[in-house]
């Protein structure tokens, strides 16, 4: 009987060897072959708008917005800055987890020196596993697994260098403009309430980690929820506004700021009520710009040469907005 035992543990033993054996020769493999793979600018990475912080002149950034569609589709930096000189920057993505922010934090850190960080807040109540939030962690050494469908544009400087050059500068600064109109009601939207909705365990630690890798490098940390009829409600704000008072940082929910931020959401809604339009992003950023100006922590950098890309960025911002403009009001006359 022993002597069966002992064989069954035996190959049991020798199977699970070969397992982990082959597991590994299969992971030194990707990591081998994964640099081939990455794209060797970031125009190619992929959200490129998102990315295009990288090429941003070291620590030339005053304020970092993390954050999912809300974000990019609500913040204007060039208005901020034609404004008040303050640069800023959105590394918005579409569906944006926390841990994804964390990626883009991270990184934008490696040669920037925010004295801001905003964290758009309807990604708090973002779903994602820790399988997910590992693979971000790993991309770094297994890019295979994000760029494997590159294998039909590689070229020989693919297989002769693994840097990834940070030349695509994104002109208007992680906004995405629309001026599309889509209507909605607001009748319900914001109505008061006592009840909160529910921050996964995980989802509060990802955004107290934000919070301290902001901390040790310099940055001070702060929510926003900017107005969507089709996010945001009371119950959100309840929680948020619990989480900014735990953390002791602070907490704006334009949601609320009717009077301060007159959105019309029978004109400024691109796609009724989930997300402003151009209409809608320029009121809120007029009084999120008023915001960061009434700091008094910011320097105005407009006569400044070594910011003169941005006034260039923005003369070609408002021709695109006013030819986007232009062409949305003659299809609707024809």
């Amino acid at each position: 009987m022993n002597y069966f035992k002992e064989r069954i543990n035996k190959r049991f033993f020798i199977n699970g060897f070969k397992i982990i054996a082959f597991i590994l020769i299969v992971a030194i493999i990707l990591f081998v072959i994964s640099p081939v793979f990455m794209p060797k600018t970031n125009k190619d990475l992929r959200d490129k708008s998102a990315n295009g912080i990288l090429a941003e002149p070291a620590n030339s950034i005053d304020v970092i917005i993390v954050g999912d569609s809300e974000s990019y589709s609500t913040f204007i930096p060039l208005q901020i800055w034609n404004d008040y000189g303050i640069t800023s920057y959105v590394c918005g993505t579409p569906k944006q987890t926390l841990a994804y922010s964390t990626d883009f934090l991270t990184k934008a850190f490696e040669t920037q020196k925010p004295k801001l960080v905003v964290l758009e807040t309807n990604s708090i109540f973002r779903r994602f596993s820790l399988g997910s939030a590992v693979l971000l962690r790993a991309d770094k050494w297994f890019s295979i697994y994000r760029y494997h469908d590159r294998w039909k544009k590689l070229s020989f400087a693919d297989l002769t260098s693994s840097e990834v050059s940070r030349d695509y500068i994104e002109n208007d600064k992680g906004f995405r403009l629309e001026d599309g109109i889509s209507p909605v009601s607001d009748k319900d939207y914001m109505k008061p309430s006592n009840d909160k909705a529910k921050i996964k365990a995980k989802n509060k630690s990802y955004v107290k980690n934000m919070m301290k890798l902001c901390q040790e490098h310099g940055a001070e940390f702060m929510l926003v929820s900017t107005p969507s009829v089709k996010n945001w409600n009371y119950e959100r704000h309840n929680s948020v506004a619990a989480l900014s008072e735990e953390l002791g940082v602070e907490y704006i929910d334009m949601n609320l700021l009717r009077d301060e931020i007159p959105v019309d959401w029978s004109s400024d809604t691109r796609d009724a009520g989930d997300h402003l339009n151009y209409m809608g992003a320029k009121k809120a950023t007029t009084y999120f710009g008023k915001y960061l100006a009434s700091k008094d922590m910011f320097t105005d950098h407009r006569n400044d040469s070594q910011y003169s890309d941005w006034n260039a960025a923005y003369s070609n911002f408002i021709e695109n907005a006013q030819k986007a403009t232009s062409a949305k009001k003659e299809s609707k006359d024809a």
